[in-house]
Parts: structure tokens; sequence; C-alpha cells
């Protein structure tokens, strides 16, 4: 199931294809594909495909319901790019669970855009998926433990 035996790779884990929209969408095709799609949030893209934000369904109450203003105009009026989060956390696909679980701790994220080696969407991480593949996780880290194999830096190699 895994790349190898010694780490679990984003790749081996991330969702795809990733429902997106473009900043210029409205609120309402934005909840609609939420509502569509059952997702906590969209990631919004250029035209190259590279994530520009993402909007989650927490960004919409704390923009714009919780807002004393009339809420329909709003989201049939209001664009995506005044409301998604931004800048958006990425991560390469070839980097390790324990990487990607690392940088949402430091960031205080819950999604990070997996891309490819020119910047383009691939796929989404979730804190969902890294608790998911926690057991596997704590086996990984575990035998890098008992095999010596830890340098301070929390990367891999081997201890002297």
């Amino acid at each position: 199931m895994y790349s190898n035996t010694r780490s679990i790779l984003i790749n081996d884990i991330m969702s795809h294809p990733v429902i997106t929209a473009a900043q210029d969408d409205s609120i309402k095709s934005i909840a609609v594909k939420m509502e569509k799609h059952n997702l906590g949030s969209v990631v919004i893209v250029d035209n190259m495909n590279r994530p520009l934000g993402i909007i989650t369904k927490g960004d919409i109450v704390r923009r714009l319901v919780t807002k004393k203003r009339f809420m329909l105009k709003m989201m049939l009026f209001t664009k995506v790019k005044g409301v998604m989060s931004r800048p958006i956390a990425t991560v390469d696909k070839n980097k390790r669970l324990e990487q990607a679980a690392r940088m949402m701790m430091e960031r205080k994220v819950k999604r990070l855009c997996v891309v490819d080696t020119d910047g383009r969407l691939i796929g989404i991480v979730t804190d969902n998926d890294i608790m998911r593949h926690s057991s596997a996780l704590i086996e990984v880290l575990n035998e890098i433990i008992d095999t010596g194999y830890l340098k301070e830096s929390g990367e891999v190699g081997l201890k002297v």
C-alpha cells in the first residue's frame, strides 16, 4: 500500500482529484459545490491549476454569515477572492506523512494542497487523512526509534 516500509508518503494517502473553483466564482457556487460533493472546502486555483487559496465552510460562516448584511445578496455577488484564506499551505507529494503533520501543526492548518514540481495542484491531504494513518505513522516512528535511525533535526539517518 505504501511506497516503502520506512515511510508513508503524501502521494500514498492524498485525495484526488480535488474539487476546485476560480477566484471570480461566487460564494453561492462554492456552497453548491461543497453540498454536492459533501466537502468542507474547495481549493481556489488559477488557470494553470496552481492553488491560490482555499475556502472552507468556516470561512463562509466567519466572513459572511456572521456579518449583519443581506446574506442572499452577499452569497450571490461576493466573489471567492474576497473570502478565501491565503496564502495556501502546500506540500510536495514525495514528503513523508510525519513532515506533513508537522507542517500542519506549525502553520495551524487542517489541509495541505499537494503540488507537483511546477506548483500545480494534484491532490489534498487533511488532518483526517493524518489521523486515519496515524497508527501506521506511530509504527514507523517506533521503528525509527528502535533501530536508532533518527537525527536531531527529525530527518531519518544513522544515529552516531
